[in-house]
């Protein structure tokens, strides 16, 4: 994974977030018919986009990243692995 992309899931995170505690607490103060659904959805997206957020940052601080550059010589590592395209791709 690159640092680049590392970069957009922390901001992605970060705005899942904002959107998440946004939607909780609208539900709360407006209370519409359904609110509880509307909270629950609130609290899930606000997990996930913390997820996001803190495993970027987690990789960026120990450098769990490579240089676009190590990517392109992937195909002589998997000959020897028998491995296929798929397996690398970190869990995307």
């Amino acid at each position: 994974m690159t640092k680049s992309r590392l970069y957009i899931y922390l901001i992605a995170g970060g705005y899942i977030v904002h959107t998440g505690i946004g939607l909780a607490k609208s539900a709360l103060e407006e209370r519409p018919e359904n609110y509880l659904l509307y909270l629950a959805v609130g609290v899930l997206f606000t997990i996930i986009g913390a997820i996001f957020a803190v495993k970027s940052i987690l990789r960026l601080s120990k450098g769990g990243y490579g240089a676009p550059s190590d990517f392109h010589g992937e195909s002589d590592e998997k000959e020897d692995k028998g491995g296929t395209d798929n397996e690398d791709r970190d869990g995307i």
